[in-house]
């Protein structure tokens, strides 16, 4: 089937490619940033180009929102028909940078860590899957106070490391680093386990809060009402807010509270 508009998104290095892929590729998902001239709910094909050999995996995807204006404007696109063989291809794509044909005709494989998902074909590539997985075993041997040091200050992978190894328990701490990607911070605002002091560390944080996608976020996230919802809401453009006072896919008290706040 054809479509309307082909978008094309490029990695700066295999780390940007591996977030990615933790971050929104694994679920199904990919923001393109740009101006594209893509309409809500158009049925696009967007095509991953892998930052080491260059290969490409063309997939269907639907754009499920649409920032047009700055700062960081761009394209939400949710993939069509996600099934595991979709996602072997990715996993293969992502892990080898196989094209999308060779990727297609692999066969489908278990889950793999993130060491071996995020290591490189050709020189260099065991040596990346090697200190990825020396950094998932340092971690699962870490004391609590050390993995909370590390959760406050490490760096991206072992971050990652750590949420896989510890999941909910760490996320005060990992809140508390200053080099938390708002991938990241999304994650946990979308949760609906996250909890309600939590809720507070992330509205508290004007940085966070100002940003569309951390504020979509936390308006789906039922553990999020009263004084957070305010605040959230608050921080919004007015014709952000009057669109969020609309959509049936939000929650009625948020479509309330902001309607509320538009009538003042």
């Amino acid at each position: 089937m054809a479509h309307s508009s082909v978008l094309r998104v490029e990695f700066d290095s295999v780390d940007a490619l591996q977030e990615s892929y933790e971050s929104n590729l694994r679920k199904g998902r990919v923001f393109v940033p740009g101006e594209h001239g893509v309409a809500e709910r158009e049925l696009c094909e967007v095509v991953l180009v892998h930052p080491q050999s260059g290969a490409t995996l063309s997939l269907s995807a639907d754009a499920v929102w649409v920032k047009p204006e700055q700062p960081g404007p761009g394209v939400g696109l949710q993939f069509e028909n996600f099934d595991d063989e979709q996602k072997s291809r990715l996993e293969a794509f992502v892990g080898r940078g196989e094209s999308a044909r060779d990727a297609h005709s692999a066969p489908a494989a278990p889950e793999a860590p993130v060491a071996d998902i995020a290591a490189p074909a050709g020189p260099g590539g065991a040596a990346t899957a090697s200190r990825a997985r020396n950094v998932h075993e340092r971690i699962r041997g870490l004391s609590l106070r050390a993995r909370e040091t590390v959760a406050r200050q490490g760096t991206l992978p072992e971050r990652v490391a750590l949420e896989r190894c510890y999941g909910a328990s760490v996320w005060e701490s990992l809140l508390q680093n200053p080099q938390l990607t708002p991938p990241e911070v999304i994650r946990m605002a979308k949760n609906g386990n996250l909890p309600k002091p939590l809720v507070g560390t992330i509205v508290s944080n004007a940085a966070w809060v100002a940003k569309p996608e951390v504020q979509r976020a936390l308006l789906g996230n039922p553990r999020v009402g009263g004084a957070h919802l305010d605040r959230v809401l608050r921080a919004m453009s007015q014709t952000d807010l009057a669109r969020v006072a609309q959509q049936s896919n939000y929650r009625m008290p948020v479509r309330a509270a902001a309607k509320k706040l538009l009538r003042k």
